[in-house]
């Protein structure tokens, strides 16, 4: 009795500090990933390049190979963080990120992400989705990238809002009709079903109502947003032109 009784004393005892398990190297090492992308994100060049190991290499689908960390972090500083007026932001893609032990106390971490643009003080809009491909290596205590892989670089996927199931199709004429704009020329809309066609040289595209004077394209981010005998419209979030009802 006094054997059990002791383990449960002890037992009970660890359960009391609450003390939680020391982290796996896989763990550390994608909390070490978030710290260098927050330091990213607000272009922080000491914190970024205390992420690299001195012979670190980056491999690029577009911009290419570039040596050694100050090369790296160079880079990252004349190029994303270099634009004036633009803000440049990456997020993970949740659900994607993996790692997975090597020999020698390195890490390999993959996973997918996506990056935001905010130029001149516009919205916020998604600009790419990529894949990447890291090593970590512990040294001196710490884990830093030694090798980096960026590739896959594209247009994120396109997911359409919703469409409205409160508006009127007995309304889609009002927006028929030939647009012109002095930067595409002449944009036809017709209706087709319970929504619109836009014809604009060899484009068309199918359009339909998110909202009561608003249309968006069903396979790309283009929206149509109607204001009496004009319409402006967007492409990835921003507006690139306005087109006006020809009579």
């Amino acid at each position: 009795m006094i054997i059990i009784a002791a383990i449960l004393a002890a037992s009970l005892a660890g359960g009391a500090t609450g003390s939680d398990p020391a982290p796996t190297p896989a763990v550390e090492v994608e909390r070490a990933d978030e710290a260098f992308w927050a330091a990213y994100n607000v272009c922080d060049r000491g914190r970024m390049a205390d992420a690299f190991t001195e012979d670190a290499e980056f491999y690029h689908d577009i911009t290419g190979l570039t040596r050694g960390r100050d090369a790296i972090v160079a880079s990252l500083i004349s190029g994303p963080c270099g634009t004036p007026g633009q803000h440049l932001r990456r997020q993970v893609v949740e659900g994607t990120v993996q790692a997975f032990p090597l020999a020698d106390q390195n890490i390999f971490l993959v996973g997918d992400h996506q990056f935001y643009v905010r130029q001149d003080g516009k919205a916020e809009h998604v600009s790419a989705r990529a894949r990447f491909a890291d090593v970590w290596r512990r040294e001196d205590g710490r884990w830093r990238m030694a090798r980096v892989v960026s590739y896959d670089h594209g247009p994120p996927p396109y997911a359409p809002p919703p469409v409205d199931a409160a508006f009127d199709a007995a309304r889609l004429p009002s927006f028929a009709g030939r647009y012109r704009s002095p930067d595409f020329g002449d944009v036809t809309l017709s209706v087709e079903g319970q929504g619109l066609r836009m014809q604009s040289g060899n484009l068309s595209l199918a359009l339909f109502p998110i909202s009561d004077a608003r249309f968006a394209a069903t396979d790309r981010d283009l929206q149509f947003a109607f204001d009496g005998d004009q319409v402006t419209i967007f492409d990835g979030g921003q507006a690139v032109t306005t087109a006006q009802r020809q009579r």
